[in-house]
């Protein structure tokens, strides 16, 4: 029987396939749907024109997506609900519900915290990396990455104001570090839950850890390299100190923070590039900038905008669970600044200004950082002219621990089986709202609607792939070239994997993939489990395209990088770990 046909157990064809196949009669009235040889070809077209748009950026990825997918139904290559499955695949699902709990973790800023603490005392970005790069690993392996590595930026720009080392020599490999290693766990990223997704709809189970004997070598071996690399590609200057530090923060000490009981110094709080320690007042009287913090206790500094904003994202102050704003004063009512706090939602936070802001007018056009309990107490206040949102809420660290059992609670259910992954990923979501942690409207817009549309999309395209026929072509191809032998069939999936994680999304790459590797499996008998684990290993190899994950975007302004930094430094790492992938992969499956 030829690659595109099969038996037909219903008398008539799908409605789907009507335009596609033609009856067969053999004798004896054996019947057969012959699909028609021209549809992998219209397929291939569909998904190498989506690809290439995506890839190119000349139309957005998710309308790229929606037209492939819309095509191919107008076709008849599959029906609507086959193409637009991704919307209900546990996998997307698991996805949104792990954004949410990300956040819920980052919100307490137990990273920025554990991040502090990891880089008292570093004076370069070697002993930085060797800090960093294991504990921080460990988590990504855990949540998503791109939360991470936003939380990593502003405490890199800390230890360049601190101590001098350039966040250029630590940003970019700190965020293939955690890319590595996210491909250790089923949660750890997005491809790899829809992999596990996609494979779950052909029988095929990808449990928490199937992918750590591929990925755990590799990671550990990139690692080193990162590591060995770093010093040599990305040096960078130390910034110099001119800057103008033309604001007045006044801090108040909540009574959650973990600033109580040592000194600023003590924090890392008391002086950076950024901003500068001037005074501590206790209950309205000057105390020694050494002595150790108490509730109540006020915390002045000069600084300068982004300075301001760094403290207030800082978790050591206890500080209210709301939003900062940048407000303009409209009104001359010869008020002060602290005038504004009338309103008792609103309360300021600093000033642009050298006097205390008791004593500091309020004129015309002077500009102030307040936080208000919603943003209708700031754009209906007498006193703001213009007005706009300059921060997040200010980490909240009391609920530190009820979002660290909620994560390990997700990942317990996961790893040992008591309940769907989906099914206790979206019950984490939703304790952490019910717990107070984040509330339902941080919780909502903790989903990034965008990526997981594109990642619904291509479970669309992976329909495709599969119900032209696509991907039997596609596997049939590979062992021919492999000529059976299983080394090669290794090199070709760890080598196309890499090749095309580099030119489009991951969520792509896996859609297209995993079908591909289950063929292989089918047909030479290999475990299908460690074919994808090898699939979803090379996925996190985006090492040269800048625009191929969301982290390198992330760190690229930050660290100042070009897309030949990408890949220059990328070329040895992909180098050392494909080759890793290559080898793992051919020794697990020739057992």
């Amino acid at each position: 029987m030829s690659p595109w046909s099969f038996p037909v157990l219903a008398d008539q064809p799908s409605a789907a396939d009507a335009s596609l196949c033609c009856l067969v009669t053999k004798p004896h009235g054996h019947r057969t749907v012959v699909k028609n040889p021209m549809v992998p070809i219209v397929a291939a077209v569909i998904v190498v024109l989506a690809l290439a748009v995506m890839t190119t950026g000349r139309a957005p990825a998710v309308l790229a997506l929606v037209c492939a997918l819309v095509a191919a139904g107008l076709i008849g290559i599959a029906t609507p609900a086959e193409l637009f499955a991704g919307l209900s695949n546990g996998g997307v699902i698991t996805i949104a519900a792990m954004l949410v709990i990300a956040k819920g973790v980052l919100h307490t800023g137990v990273v920025s915290r554990v991040t502090y603490r990891l880089l008292t005392g570093v004076r370069s970005s070697t002993r930085a990396l060797l800090r960093l790069i294991p504990p921080v690993g460990l988590v990504s392996a855990l949540i998503n990455t791109t939360p991470i590595v936003a939380m990593l930026i502003p405490a890199t720009k800390e230890l360049e104001q601190r101590s001098g080392v350039p966040a250029r020599g630590v940003l970019l490999p700190v965020a293939h570090a955690t890319t590595l290693v996210g491909s250790a766990t089923l949660i750890g990223t997005s491809s790899n839950l829809l992999i596990a997704g996609l494979a779950a709809n052909a029988g095929v189970t990808m449990a928490m850890f199937s992918f750590a004997p591929v990925a755990v070598p590799v990671a550990l071996l990139g690692w080193v390299v990162l590591v060995v690399t770093a010093p040599l590609m990305l040096r960078g200057r130390t910034p110099s100190d001119d800057r103008e530090l033309s604001w007045r923060a006044e801090i108040p000490i909540g009574p959650h923070a973990n600033a109580i009981g040592r000194s600023a110094a003590a924090l890392g709080v008391a002086r950076t590039r950024e901003f500068e320690l001037i005074a501590v007042e206790r209950w309205g009287a000057p105390a020694p900038l050494d002595t150790p913090l108490a509730e109540h206790d006020v915390v002045v500094y000069r600084a300068t905008e982004a300075g301001v904003r760094a403290l207030w994202a800082s978790p050591r102050f206890g500080l209210s669970p709301h939003d900062l704003y940048l407000v303009t004063i409209c009104a001359d009512d010869q008020d002060t600044i602290r005038g504004l706090e009338d309103d008792e939602d609103l309360t300021v936070v600093a000033a642009e200004t050298d006097e205390p802001l008791r004593d500091t007018i309020a004129r015309p056009g002077r500009v102030a950082l307040v936080t208000a309990r919603s943003v209708d107490v700031v754009a209906d206040h007498p006193l703001v002219g213009l007005w706009q949102k300059a921060a997040g809420k200010a980490p909240q660290t009391r609920m530190t621990w009820v979002a660290l059992a909620i994560l390990l609670m997700v990942i317990v259910a996961g790893t040992f089986g008591l309940a769907p992954i989906e099914l206790a990923a979206v019950t984490g979501a939703a304790l952490m709202v019910v717990t107070g942690v984040l509330t339902p409207r941080s919780a909502v817009r903790a989903l990034n609607w965008e990526i997981l549309a594109i990642i619904a999309g291509s479970v669309g395209l992976g329909v495709i792939v599969v119900k032209s026929g696509l991907g039997e072509y596609i596997s049939h191809a590979i062992l021919t070239l492999s000529g059976g032998n299983t080394a090669l069939v290794a090199v070709v999936i760890c080598v196309g994997t890499t090749v095309l994680t580099n030119l489009v999304t991951n969520a792509a790459a896996a859609a297209i993939l995993t079908p591909v590797a289950l063929e292989i499996a089918a047909a030479t008998g290999l475990d299908p489990v460690l074919l994808l684990a090898m699939i979803g290993t090379c996925i996190s190899f985006t090492f040269l395209n800048p625009y191929s994950h969301q982290t390198n975007l992330m760190v690229m302004k930050p660290g100042g990088y070009s897309t030949a930094v990408f890949v220059r430094y990328g070329v040895p790492l992909i180098l050392v770990c494909l080759t890793a992938a290559v080898g793992i992969g051919w020794a697990l499956l020739s057992r």
